[in-house]
């Protein structure tokens, strides 16, 4: 089952990266319709991210409003993989000197 769910998630990235790449969600909603386990397919999307196999080319931010308020909710829109834009993936996530001089300590 792990290389069909490969294989699916794939094929939907590969279709839709010629019109700008397919949200997570999209992608996720798909294959669940399709019969695939929810968890299944995300952690899928992580592992192929992480083996170079898929690229975050952007997000789409969502705004959901209730009652109390507005919350966004950002998810990443996926390509096939693209050596162009590998090294966004390369991040850095140690603190930055702009936070350290502002006291942005989060230790």
């Amino acid at each position: 089952m792990p290389e069909q769910l490969q294989e699916a998630v794939l094929a939907l990235v590969e279709q839709s990266g010629a019109t700008g790449g397919v949200t997570m969600g999209k992608l996720v909603d798909r294959l669940v319709d399709d019969g695939a386990d929810e968890q299944a397919v995300e952690l899928m999307v992580w592992e192929l991210i992480r083996r170079r196999e898929l690229t975050p080319n952007g997000f789409v931010c969502r705004k959901v409003r209730n009652a109390s308020g507005e919350q966004r909710s950002y998810e990443f829109v996926l390509i096939p993989w693209s050596p162009a834009l590998d090294a966004q993936l390369e991040l850095d996530l140690g603190e930055s000197d702009e936070l350290r001089d502002a006291g942005g300590n989060r230790g």
